[in-house]
């Protein structure tokens, strides 16, 4: 007997899943991804995977480490309310990096005893080879103490610093995130593939990604508008958010601003 319900069979299911991270103060991150599951072969998905470094395409690691590092960096700095953003430099063309975090740990070693300093710190190679660092910190810093410290550290007439908000407007704080973690990626052939991408204080709290919602859908229009929804529905407010969508990997992200 034939059974006309074999042709309406489809190998492949599309689904999507949404999570979010909530910061408590009207910052949230919403993603929804597309997995298309293979309906004949779900044992595949627990085949054992290369180990991360084991794979021969080095650059890829080397992208794909620099991403997550970017991601961190991003987190990070909503986690301890990042609002400003501190640029160390030198005069002289210094391209030694070990010696840029020598400095800088010197730096947050004397501010440490003086106040409660936390940060998120992203060195950039200039084009002329010399390295600098973005340091992302909360509230106002008092520039002329800064600035005494690293010349004291890197010599009088050899520091200098640069303290500001990129934005130049309260409650952007999520933008200044985004805008520190670029320097992860654009500088990603820099490391090695297990080097430290970022430097950051002790006891930052990243909060845990929640599972929102797991759809079987195949527009993607159904899993970003819940991604939406679950914003406004822990009272967020959309004026001024971020929103990226890549039709190529089916992966949607949203970010709000602070309240």
């Amino acid at each position: 007997m034939h059974d006309d319900s074999i042709g309406n069979f489809s190998a492949f299911r599309r689904e999507w899943l949404i999570r979010g991270r909530n910061f408590g103060d009207g910052q949230v991150e919403v993603t929804a991804t597309r997995f298309d599951r293979y309906m004949g072969a779900q044992h595949l998905s627990h085949m054992p995977r290369a180990k991360r470094g084991e794979s021969e395409n080095t650059e890829q690691n080397l992208i794909d480490a620099a991403k997550r590092a970017k991601q961190q960096v991003r987190l990070r700095c909503k986690a301890i309310s990042a609002d400003r953003m501190i640029t160390l430099t030198y005069r002289e063309n210094m391209m030694d990096k070990a010696r840029l975090k020598k400095d800088f740990d010197a730096l947050r070693r004397r501010l440490g005893r003086v106040q409660d300093f936390q940060y998120v710190a992203v060195a950039e190679r200039q084009k002329r080879g010399a390295w600098h660092l973005h340091v992302a910190v909360r509230g106002r810093q008092n520039y002329r103490v800064l600035r005494s410290i690293w010349r004291s550290i890197v010599g009088e007439d050899n520091g200098n610093i640069d303290v500001r908000n990129p934005f130049r407007e309260r409650g952007l704080r999520h933008k200044l995130a985004s805008y520190i973690s670029k320097y992860i990626t654009k500088d990603f052939a820099e490391h090695a593939l297990n080097e430290k991408r970022y430097w950051t204080s002790r006891g930052v709290v990243i909060p845990d990604q929640q599972s929102i919602a797991h759809l079987l859908a195949d527009d993607p229009i159904d899993a970003i508008k819940v991604a939406f929804e679950s914003v406004l529905k822990v009272g967020s407010k959309l004026d001024r958010c971020q929103a990226y969508w890549n039709q190529e990997l089916g992966c949607f992200w949203l970010s709000t601003r602070e309240n």
